[in-house]
C-alpha cells in the first residue's frame, strides 16, 4: 500500500505555488505605511507637518532641521547630509518602525532642510553617518 501526501484519506485542499500568490496592491501598502506612521504620530506627539506614504516608506518633511532630535530620541538611525549648489543642505533621517504582529517594518525617512552652515544641535550633528 502506497503513503504518498495525495494518498491520505479526507478531503484535499489546493495549495498555491508562492510565486502565484497575490501580492498586496501599491495602495495597500501605501495605506498601511501612512496608518502606521499616523498612530506612531498620534502616540508620541512627533513633529510632522507633512507626511507622503508610498508604499516602499513614508517620507516626513519637516519644518527645522531640530525638529529630527524628537525622532532620534524616538526611534534612532542614521542621518545623511546631502548639500545642494543653491546653498541648503538636506538632512535625511533613515529609520524604521519595528515589524509586530499585525504588519511588517515601516521604512520612514524623515526629511529637513538647512542652510549650509546653520548651526544643528549637536545631538542631530552625531547621528550622521560617515
Amino acid at each position: 500500500m502506497s503513503t504518498s501526501p495525495t494518498d491520505l484519506p479526507g478531503e484535499s485542499i489546493a495549495v498555491m505555488a508562492l510565486n502565484k500568490a497575490p501580492l498586496p496592491s501599491a495602495y495597500a501598502l501605501t495605506r498601511d505605511n501612512g496608518n502606521a506612521v499616523e498612530a506612531l504620530l498620534d502616540r508620541t506627539g512627533l513633529p510632522a507637518p507633512t507626511l507622503v506614504p508610498q508604499p516602499d516608506a513614508v517620507h516626513v518633511m519637516l519644518a527645522d532641521v531640530d525638529d529630527l532630535a524628537p525622532w532620534l530620541a524616538e526611534l534612532e538611525g542614521r542621518i545623511a547630509v546631502t548639500p545642494s549648489a543653491v546653498g541648503l543642505d538636506t538632512w535625511t533621517l533613515h529609520t524604521q518602525l519595528v515589524a509586530n504582529r499585525r504588519r511588517g517594518a515601516v521604512r520612514i525617512e524623515v526629511h529637513a532642510l538647512a542652510v549650509s552652515g546653520q548651526f544643528v544641535l549637536p545631538s542631530v550633528r552625531a547621528a550622521v553617518a560617515s
